[in-house]
């Protein structure tokens, strides 16, 4: 790769590393305005909870944000990490804590310049009383600022306090000293596996051995002599050794001496290169002559602690490892800050050149008997020569509009590449701000943007020559991300660029730079396979009832954060506005959905769809509808404009509103007592409609009803009441409508502009808007009806819709209609008859009377159909022979009939009908043959023979037959006069 076009990109490239660089590298001191951190108690008791709250506000917005605290020794417990700026939770690119620390790292984009950021934890602390924990750290916008260091110490009321050591002594003695309050008789040295004197107030830890307790004066004290006087483990006490799961916290003799016990940790194992940055689980290069290991740990009261480097092979090389004169065994050079007992700190300088390449692992111990469990900690490092970085992609193919992550690996910690795409590779018509987003300001990528043959920037996207971001190898790596919508669908090259010098990631100085010596080659390069995307509407399909509410719903691929909807007929796409909106928010399932919309309402391609016909309608990616850059989809795309993008379209027929209902009536009437009446229907397209009663004088009753979203309506037990004042229609014929105004909402040429303001003038009786006087005390019921139809379906121009059916409002009614009579005493009578009540709300009861008209046995039913003919039974059970009276009740009405009980009902034999003899069918005589003579004599045609009819008895009835239905007509008309 040294063709004059990679060398000239070469050259932008170090033009771009030293001005971005400086960019950040020059943003200040003052970009946290101010800081701060409080504990909620500093004095927690063993076992509580303290909250740490840290608050800062950045000045810088383009920056991002940086968070760190660590404690001195490892906490109990730590959770609960939270984020929030200017009082609104975010989701960190980094938010971790645990016993040892916290970290909070924030993207630009969440960062605004004098909001106020509050990140908060919680510390549950150990049961140790005594125990002191220091917490330090850091925030970092652009600079970094060190954050006040704030402390808690566990305090136990039920132990024997610590006494106040003698002048000239300190609560945390150095190694060299005796260990505690007390300078004893028996010293006491770190690094040798000898026995030592261990005073009041000392601190020991699990897995000690060689030491002795001891007074001031030289008294031994038996450490079973010590034990807990508060926590779970009360009253458990001390043995030597000390047992690697010994209860922490503090033990006392009763007499004024006591110690506290803790787990030995180390909290911090970094191998460091020249700038102080931990590439432990990466690379180290071997020039790198100030490298460094950097160890933290707990117990440097106790012992030294030891480095031990061994080679891929398992070999003891920490004598090649370490500098010359270097020691591998050593104690905290620190010094202790008063009234705390801080993790001690270490330093080993490495001499990296002297080792081959390869991998080594880096463990520390504590040199006698701290050597286990926490108390020791390992990593690997690769040391290397000469080190070119490679690029890994997360995917060989992303479908447009997704990303892809890739990471730098292979490259010393706190190192800066350069990653680039070539404007070949950009998706046709991207705008200049698309052409910067190709590369995606996350993870470890600290700068993006664009260069042109002048260098970073440019002023328009014709003159882009390709688009970069600069990433750092943090923690052994550094990872970034390719917004591929942005790209075209074929194959595409990263490449990545080699970076020299090695910085500490704090300051980002200005003299990163590429290198020049290789021909300005890249390091490594990937080919990404862009594939195009799919994108689906998956509702409405078919058909769509103008001004109905659907829901629209389909699917787009994974990177598609928006769609817009189009509507085509015959020409152009015309955009579809979503309640109002031009784009559809995808979901994290890659769909998309907006429920009860209503399509047609609106401009555009809204008004297409707002008549019936067959259209075409579609969904395209909302970044491909914005043809002219603005960030919003176009108004109108042509179709080449809505095929060229992430588009697909189907066939849509828009059908007009409709109407259909019905009304639940019995026998045709509605009872004038009960005046209730369930209704209902279908109104495609419609939200409400109205329905309005008309009686024979006039009278009106009109109210709007809700349509649902399935397009249906339902009324039960609608009472026929005035809505302005009291009382019902009057009896007699009344007609029932659902009146819907169609496609244009209004009622009429204009006549009303709502389905409320129509129910209202006819239920009102008022005069319409044109002077039309719809009073019920002028008109009758058929003016109020041909009012209504003449200012709504028949008006000019309308579209309106009208169902119509009648009905009788009429008083109560139950009668009878016909009983079986006579009846045996142990029989069945079966009544028949019909009503006009409804059948849910009353009940028929059925009662048989004797002669004195008391009740003999009862019956009842509730149930009969819409044409109110109802039947009941009355089972009889060694009645008494007589007469009897059958009575029906309605609870309002009643009906009687008369029935006969017998012992026996003979079935009486019909008398059979006389058969007819069968008339024999008469037969003509043939026309004799006539015989040619020469003179012909005509022959008498014979005359034929009648048959007389014959038959027997009297046609249809006989005698018997017709006096029985004579005296039952007799009967029928006594029953009626009653």
């Amino acid at each position: 790769m040294t063709s004059s076009r990679h060398k000239l990109r070469a050259a932008l490239l170090a033009v771009i590393m030293v001005t971005s660089v400086m960019a950040i590298g020059g943003l200040g001191s003052a970009a946290i305005s101010s800081s701060d951190v409080t504990l909620s108690d500093s004095e927690p008791t063993p076992g509580s909870d303290v909250t740490v709250t840290v608050t800062a506000t950045p000045d810088n917005s383009t920056a991002g944000f940086s968070f760190s605290h660590s404690f001195n020794q490892s906490v109990g417990s730590a959770s609960g990490i939270s984020t929030q700026v200017a009082g609104s939770t975010v989701d960190p690119v980094i938010e971790e804590v645990n016993a040892n620390g916290a970290t909070v790292t924030l993207g630009s984009g969440d960062v605004t310049a004098g909001e106020e950021i509050t990140i908060e934890y919680t510390i549950t602390t150990e049961d140790a009383a005594g125990k002191s924990v220091s917490i330090t750290g850091s925030v970092t916008n652009a600079d970094s600022q060190d954050l006040p260091e704030r402390s808690y110490t566990v305090t136990d009321s039920g132990e024997t306090p610590t006494p106040t050591p003698p002048t000239g002594e300190t609560d945390n003695p150095s190694p060299s000293e005796n260990r505690g309050a007390a300078a004893g008789v028996t010293p006491y040295t770190t690094a040798d596996d000898v026995l030592g004197g261990v005073g009041n107030g000392a601190v020991i830890f699990q897995g000690e051995e060689d030491i002795v307790f001891e007074r001031t004066d030289g008294t031994e004290i038996n450490p079973s002599e010590l034990e807990r006087t508060a926590g779970d483990n009360e009253g458990v006490t001390l043995s030597f050794p000390i047992p690697d799961d010994q209860a922490e916290g503090g033990y006392n003799d009763g007499a004024g001496f006591s110690v506290t016990v803790q787990e030995p940790r180390v909290t911090t194992l970094e191998v460091q290169n020249n700038g102080e940055n931990d590439v432990s689980g990466g690379i180290l290069e071997s020039d790198q002559d100030d490298a460094s290991v950097f160890v933290e740990y707990n117990y440097e009261e106790a012992e030294n602690i030891e480095l031990t480097v061994e080679d891929e092979d398992g070999v003891d090389v920490t004598g090649e490892a370490i500098d010359s004169g270097e020691v591998d065994n050593k104690n905290a050079d620190s010094a202790t800050p008063s009234g705390s007992a801080p993790d001690g700190s270490v330093r080993f300088e490495l001499n990296p050149s002297s080792l081959d390449e390869g991998e080594y692992t880096f463990s520390v111990a504590g040199v006698e008997d701290l050597d286990s469990g926490d108390a020791t900690q390992s990593v690997t490092t690769t040391i290397s020569a000469d080190q070119t970085a490679s690029l890994s992609l997360s995917e060989d193919e992303a479908v447009q509009g997704s990303d892809t992550t890739f990471t730098v690996e292979n490259s010393p910690e706190g190192e800066f590449h350069p990653v680039v795409l070539d404007e070949s590779e950009f998706r046709d018509g991207i705008s200049l701000d698309q052409a910067e987003d190709v590369f995606r300001n996350v993870g470890d990528t600290v700068e993006t943007g664009v260069a042109d043959s002048n260098g970073p920037g440019a002023n328009d996207i014709d003159n882009v020559e390709y688009a970069y971001a600069i990433v750092e190898i943090d923690g052994g790596n550094g990872i970034g991300s390719v917004e591929t919508q942005f790209l075209d669908d074929s194959s595409a090259t990263i490449e990545l660029y080699p970076s020299d010098g090695v910085t500490p990631i704090e300051s980002h100085p200005a003299d990163v730079v590429l290198t020049t010596d290789d021909g300005f080659e890249t390091d490594d390069e990937e080919d990404l396979d862009v594939i195009e995307g799919s994108i689906s509407i998956t509702s409405p399909s078919d058909t769509y009832v103008t001004g109905s509410e659907v829901n629209l719903n389909g699917s787009a691929n994974e990177g598609i954060d928006e769609v817009a909807i189009y509507a085509r007929d015959n020409q152009d796409y015309e955009l579809v506005t979503i309640d109002g909106d031009r784009v559809v928010q995808t979901e994290g399932d890659d769909s998309f959905e907006e429920t009860d919309i209503i399509l047609s309402d609106g401009n555009l391609g809204n008004n297409i769809l707002s008549l019936p016909g067959t259209y075409r309608i579609g969904v395209i990616s909302a970044q491909d509808a914005d043809t002219d850059g603005d960030d919003v989809p176009d108004n109108v795309l042509t179709t080449s404009e809505f095929n060229r993008g992430l588009s697909s379209q189907q066939s849509l027929r828009v059908l007009d509103t409709a109407l259909e209902s019905s009304f639940v009536t019995y026998n045709g009437q509605i009872a004038s007592d009960d005046a209730q009446i369930t209704f209902s229907g279908s109104a495609p397209g419609k939200s409400d409609v109205v329905v309005a009663f008309v009686g024979p004088r006039g009278q009106a009753i009109a109210q709007t009803i809700s349509v649902d979203d399935d397009d249906t309506f339902s009324e039960e037990d609608f009472t026929l009441a005035f809505r302005n004042f009291e009382g019902t229609l009057s009896e007699g014929t009344v007609s029932a409508h659902i009146i819907s105004s169609g496609r244009d909402g209004n009622f009429g040429d204009g006549f009303a502009d709502s389905e409320s303001n129509f129910a209202d003038i006819i239920a009102s009786g008022t005069t319409g808007p044109d002077g039309t006087d719809f009073s019920g005390n002028a008109n009758t019921g058929d003016q109020v009806r041909e009012l209504i139809i003449a200012n709504s379906v028949d008006d000019t121009a309308s579209d309106d819709l009208i169902t119509t059916e009648t009905f009788r409002f009429a008083d109560g009614l139950t009668t009878i209609d016909a009983v079986n009579s006579p009846v045996a005493n142990n029989g069945t009578i079966e009544i028949q008859g019909q009503t006009n009540q409804r059948p849910d709300e009353n009940v028929i009861t059925v009662e048989l009377l004797d002669e004195e008209g008391d009740s003999v046995t009862i019956s009842d039913t509730e149930q009969w159909g819409t044409n109110g003919n109802w039947n009941a039974t009355i089972e009889l059970n060694a009645v008494e022979t007589g007469n009897y009276t059958v009575e029906a009740d309605d609870g309002d009405n009643s009906d009687r009939a008369s029935v006969q009980v017998v012992e026996q009902v003979t079935e009486e034999t019909p008398t059979p009908e006389p058969t007819a003899t069968e008339e024999p069918t008469p037969t003509a005589t043939p026309e004799p043959t006539a015989t040619e003579e020469p003179t012909p004599t005509a022959t008498a045609t014979p005359t034929a023979t009648s048959t007389p009819e014959t038959g027997t008895g009297t046609p249809g009835f006989g005698i018997v037959v017709a006096l029985i239905a004579l005296i039952a007509a007799a009967l029928l008309a006594v029953r009626r006069n009653n």
